[in-house]
């Protein structure tokens, strides 16, 4: 099994254009990504341990490492030859990194190609025996001490079912299906439900003969991103409906399905015309958004825009995005890398930042969050209130602002929203919700009327994309191939979006939705 470059516990993307920027990225950079593309696990070994020695104060370390811990174990025949291998790399790892080293270290075990000749018994017993020393360094005040105080207790929470999921794994390889089955239950109320769980649960329930269990578990694995549980979920469905009949649409349906039930909004009794702006920077290829994007939905479904204005910008990161445009990196820019460094991140009003990544089992803790901190804004007074209509005739959008007054210091911001797109990037998003295509900012006043030409703005995306990828392909992924520009703009569900933001503390004072007749 070849694992990627970076860890798959990230919660965030990182811009990937940050090194074509910089005009030259480190020697490092460019000579691990070389190496992990290679397909030979031993001529891999060998080149990660080269540049080990080339580099070892390099800021990659922990990459390079647990790359060449993948490699070394990758290469070896047998479950104590891999032990062995990995204790190399293990013993020598930063205090800081050990526990995600240990975690990484079961799973590529679990995940080995000849897992299946290894002996359960002693697979569980090496399990058994990073989960230990998982735990010792969680009761080691030197390596606590290495987490930020501000991410200690959501690192513990973390820490303490970091191993379940590789341990009911184990157990299952043992024979012991009942037992990974209590694990996994257990794990349930207080882990991340993510595909490794539930590619566990589909196979366990499946060799307890409990498919109607097992398909829910592999089809919810398959939309999760592991698209080896595909074959499984396929037999599982067989099993419960009599054949693989159908198992495509549902699968479909499942995806776009949102993954909790959101709570009805409940209004505000003495609400003052206050509307709340959540802005989304996003991306179809970045994994963490998933649970930010799903948590987005759950807004769009469960609050009326006069209290809730949802915008969603598509970002080229980690990789190109059809939906991004000009007006999405100019926002970027507006709030600054230093807040904009990464996606998912969320911005409430213009001022306030919610983390909210995951994967699709993150999205209902994300929602959560967002809701604590977006409810007790909808409460405060309105120092403006807007009203717009918007109308599309031929190519063009026009929107017919009215603001009650005149706020100096602000600007007035129109934006053309695009209210669903089908698009299914690498993430596994299917349905992409309020896109953000155009934004236009005019100067402050009681009425205005604002015009978009679609064409038009279909054509400076595509400028855009165009020379942005040419920029890119001469930086770290020079020989990149991009796949075709999509810069068309559906004109069935458009909608318009006016709100009023303070130039200097970018307080967002208010908000207005049109949709676009």
């Amino acid at each position: 099994m070849k694992f990627p470059l970076l860890s798959a516990a990230l919660t965030m993307c990182f811009c990937t254009g940050i090194f074509a920027q910089q005009q030259q990225a480190p020697p490092e950079y460019a000579e691990l990504r070389a190496a992990i593309q290679s397909l030979d696990a031993p001529a891999r070994v060998k080149e990660l341990k080269r540049i080990k020695a080339a580099y070892p104060s390099s800021t990659l370390i922990f990459q390079i490492d647990m790359n060449l811990l993948s490699a070394l174990t990758e290469s070896a025949d047998s479950l104590e030859k891999a032990l062995a291998d990995q204790k190399e790399i293990l013993d020598e790892i930063k205090l800081q990194y050990k526990f995600s080293a240990f975690v990484n270290a079961t799973s590529m075990l679990i995940g080995h190609s000849k897992v299946d000749d290894f002996s359960g018994d002693e697979l569980l017993k090496a399990v058994q025996g990073y989960k230990a020393k998982g735990n010792e360094l969680i009761a080691n005040p030197d390596f606590m001490a290495t987490i930020p105080e501000n991410y200690r207790e959501q690192a513990l929470n973390s820490y303490k079912t970091a191993f379940e999921i590789p341990l009911a794994n184990a157990q299952m390889k043992a024979g012991n299906n009942k037992v990974a089955l209590d694990i996994l239950e257990k794990y349930k109320t207080t882990g991340t439900l993510n595909a490794g769980y539930y590619t566990a649960l589909g196979e366990v329930l499946f060799s307890l003969e409990r498919f109607d269990g097992a398909m829910n578990a592999l089809m919810s694995a398959v939309t999760e991103g592991n698209s080896s549980a595909l074959e499984n979920a396929k037999k599982a469905y067989a099993k419960v409906k009599g054949s693989e009949d159908g198992f495509e649409v549902a699968l479909k349906a499942l995806r776009t399905q949102l993954p909790f039930h959101p709570p009805p909004f409940k209004a505000p009794e003495n609400w003052q015309g206050k509307a709340v702006l959540a802005e989304l920077f996003t991306g179809s290829e970045c994994p963490p958004c998933v649970a930010a994007d799903f948590a987005f939905d759950g807004f769009i479904e469960s609050y009326p825009t006069k209290y809730l204005v949802i915008l969603e910008y598509h970002l080229p990161i980690p990789l190109y995005d059809p939906m991004m445009n000009p007006t999405a990196i100019k926002r970027q820019s507006y709030y600054g890398r230093n807040v904009i460094g990464g996606t998912p991140t969320i911005v409430i009003n213009g001022v306030h930042s919610i983390p909210a990544g995951g994967g699709r089992g993150a999205a209902l803790g994300s929602f959560n969050r967002l809701k604590e901190g977006i409810d007790p804004l909808i409460n405060h007074v309105a120092e403006v209130t807007i009203t717009a209509k918007a109308t599309l005739s031929g190519d063009e959008v026009k929107v017919d602002c009215e603001f009650s007054s005149v706020i100096e210091n602000a600007d007035y911001n129109v934006i053309l929203v695009q209210g669903m797109e089908e698009f299914e990037g690498g993430n596994g998003i299917i349905h992409h919700k309020m896109v953000v295509r155009e934004m236009t900012t005019i100067s402050p006043a009681t009425s205005a009327t604002v015009s978009f030409n679609i064409p038009e703005s279909e054509k400076a995306t595509e400028d855009h994309v165009t020379e942005w990828s040419k920029t890119i392909n001469q930086g770290i992924f020079s020989g990149s191939k991009w796949p075709q520009i999509n810069f068309k703009i559906d004109r069935k569900d458009l909608k318009a979006v006016v709100f009023i933001q303070h130039k200097e503390s970018k307080q967002v004072l208010n908000a207005f939705v049109a949709d676009v007749k």
